[in-house]
């Protein structure tokens, strides 16, 4: 299927979608991880709390990353053709809230809270995260008042001194997740 092929089968779903309140509501009991999406380069630095990540393949290691157009770093994102995916410990909530704009902290002095380096691409990694995957943009297109991005993955680093819980967010709220019995 060809990418305007895709774009129009997309489309022709919107038409005969359900509303964006009742889209909204039933997506408001999944439970999504939470992750900053982080960039660096000729656009400058910059970061976004998003739930909208999944992983495409391993082979090439691939992700999937959906953004805001109206999001600021959308188009950083788009100016430096790399990102970093950051998965948030339970403890992170604070710096979820920060990167979604609580408290209008000006982008550049929310990399001076917690600890940051970079990998192979120079987008800034949380060395809290429990898993951070450094990408390179492959392809981004437009859908609906979305972009998706599909970023080749380059490096990785995880957090394995201690255990934590991964933060999560189900039914509007901030949530962790706690390891089911096996039957």
């Amino acid at each position: 299927m060809t990418h305007d092929a895709v774009i129009e089968a997309v489309t022709q779903t919107f038409e005969s979608s359900i509303s964006d309140s009742e889209f909204r509501e039933a997506l408001a009991h999944a439970v999504t991880a939470v992750t900053i999406v982080t960039t660096d380069g000729p656009g400058g630095m910059a970061g976004v709390t998003c739930s909208a990540v999944a992983s495409v393949c391993a082979d090439p290691p691939t992700l999937l990353v959906c953004m805001n157009r109206r999001s600021y770093v959308n188009s950083v994102v788009k100016a430096n053709d790399v990102l970093c995916v950051n998965w948030l410990s339970a403890h992170q909530r604070s710096t979820s809230d920060l990167f979604a704009g609580v408290g209008a902290v000006p982008m550049k002095e929310r990399f001076e809270q917690g600890k940051w380096r970079t990998l192979s691409t120079g987008a800034p990694y949380s060395e809290d995260a429990l898993v951070a995957l450094d990408c390179r943009v492959v392809s981004a297109m437009e859908v609906g008042t979305h972009s998706v991005f599909l970023a080749r993955v380059l490096a990785t680093t995880t957090h394995t001194e201690e255990h934590r819980d991964p933060l999560v967010y189900c039914k509007r709220s901030y949530a962790t997740t706690q390891p089911a019995a096996h039957a």
